[in-house]
């Protein structure tokens, strides 16, 4: 039993104990008195006390009480009082009063009862609303103070404006640190003091279109900062309506591309430089077509002359000499001719819808006698119906492949080619396969360079640029090419085709 329950239980035994008290007086009274209605009257003020005793029952258990003391005082004052049957209903008028106060007070009570339970379930309905509401307010509280933050601190420069006159009404930091501007010396300034004057009529148009439209998207303008500095930025704005369409809330955003704009300006100066080498790569190309392969040819022309009619004046050293001289002019004429095949990829041509199955048949025609030269086998099936590219250029890529894949070999075997393709999201994916001498791991991203060989001319010829010209064209139609290889077990190369009619610039 805690304390408060010990303190109510001594506070009710006292306040019983004086309405017992008040009874007993009234009692006292009412045997020495003439009349007992009055006295009754006292009785019922006994009752209507017991309203402040906390008992369910304690307003009946007074009841009784009050009623046996007036039956009492009814009785001893039957011999010395005279009144006959009058004084007896007197006294049954205070016993019926007297039950009357106690079912008003028993049903006072129980209705109090469940007032104050209604009040108690109100009062933790409403803690708990309060509880729930003090939750939410810190819940926004805390969201005002993110939201704040990410206002105040945004890579973009924010403000709001009136709509009337253009004038600042709320910014965030980084507007001011951006231009160096206090936000005592931004707010109630017009939005124009922010822009550089050669912004001024794109800023008069964005405007516009913000009253019009409620909005601006990616506007192109110009800020000044305090000190005179320009910032290339990007303006959004976006605003809120009314029921009656009013714009009642206006953001403007601007976003700093200062850096993109240099970048830019790199990427327009890096073109430019790259389209100033291509030029010299076509003057190149065009030196060495026209007065490189002019003195290759007098070379040639003239050793041939002498290995036709003079063969037999030369001695030993000078036929080796001379056979030294023309292998190295057919090599220069051939390395000539495959820089300018390289040089020409790309150049004058459009894509079209290409039958790869048809270019291998043509190539097989081709390769007729280097086929059968080499006891080789193509096999190619499966591959899909048309792609998109440029017909010479995959000519030559596929030929390229084929004829490295006969070229190198082991001696004792014969070359078997296998040639599949499959599309693969938007894109065309072949594979050449062969059963050659293959590739080490670290020479496999060597081998599409330009003039890269890993074997000398004595092993196996060529000039070191097919495999590049291969790389040249993938790139073209936007491909990539690799190899998968072990030596001694072949190779895979596979390289892929964008499936798309999209003009690719070389």
């Amino acid at each position: 039993m805690n304390k408060k329950t010990r303190s109510s239980i001594v506070k009710d035994a006292i306040l019983f104990c004086i309405a017992l008290v008040i009874a007993l007086v009234v009692y006292s009274i009412d045997i020495n008195v003439p009349s007992s209605i009055a006295i009754g009257s006292i009785y019922c003020m006994v009752i209507l006390y017991s309203w402040i005793l906390s008992g369910k029952y304690t307003s009946i258990y007074l009841g009784i009480i009050c009623t046996i003391l007036i039956i009492t005082a009814m009785v001893k004052g039957a011999d010395s009082l005279s009144g006959g049957r009058m004084e007896g209903l007197n006294s049954f008028i205070s016993i019926i009063v007297v039950w009357i106060c106690v079912a008003l007070v028993s049903a006072a009570k129980s209705g109090y009862e469940g007032l104050e339970r209604v009040l108690a379930s109100l009062e933790d309905k409403v803690r708990e609303r309060t509880k729930d509401l003090n939750k939410s307010r810190e819940k926004l509280e805390v969201s005002e103070k993110v939201y704040r933050y990410l206002y105040e601190n945004a890579n973009e420069m924010h403000a709001n404006v009136q709509l009337n006159n253009n004038h600042i009404i709320r910014c965030n930091d980084t507007l001011c640190k951006k231009l160096g501007y206090s936000k005592d010396e931004l707010l109630g300034k017009p939005v124009e003091l922010l822009h550089h004057m050669a912004s001024k009529p794109n800023l008069d148009i964005a405007l516009q279109s913000f009253r019009d439209k409620g909005s601006i998207k990616n506007a192109e303008l110009v800020l000044r900062t305090k000190s005179g500095k320009k910032i290339d930025v990007i303006l959004n704005a976006s605003s809120a309506r009314n029921d009656q369409g009013e714009i009642t809330y206006s953001r403007l955003s601007w976003t700093d591309i200062s850096e993109l704009k240099k970048i830019e300006e790199e990427r327009i100066a890096y073109a430019q430089s790259l389209e100033m080498k291509n030029k010299e790569l076509e003057q190149f190309a065009f030196i060495a077509s026209h007065d490189l392969q002019e003195p290759l040819r007098t070379v040639s022309s003239f050793s041939g002359l002498l290995a036709t009619e003079y063969v037999e004046k030369f001695d030993q050293t000078g036929k080796d000499s001379l056979n030294f001289i023309v292998e190295a002019t057919t090599r220069m004429q051939n390395l000539v001719k495959g820089l300018l095949d390289y040089s020409r990829i790309g150049k004058d041509a459009a894509k079209s819808q290409i039958d790869i199955t048809k270019v291998l048949g043509d190539l097989e025609k081709d390769l007729s006698l280097k086929i059968a030269e080499t006891n080789t086998t193509i096999n190619y099936k499966k591959l899909p119906d048309s792609v998109i590219g440029y017909r010479a250029e995959l000519r030559q890529l596929f030929q390229n492949l084929i004829v490295n894949a006969m070229k190198f070999t082991r001696p004792e075997i014969n070359p078997i080619i296998n040639i599949s393709g499959a599309k693969r999201k938007g894109n065309i994916l072949f594979c050449i396969e062969d059963n050659g001498i293959g590739v080490p791991k670290e020479h496999q991203q060597k081998i599409f360079k330009i003039f890269k060989r890993l074997h000398i001319r004595d092993e196996y010829e060529g000039t070191g640029i097919g495999l590049a010209h291969c790389q040249k064209i993938v790139d073209l139609h936007g491909g990539k090419i690799w190899i998968e290889s072990e030596p001694g077990k072949g190779s895979k190369f596979f390289f892929t085709l964008s499936n798309k009619l999209k003009i690719t610039s070389v």
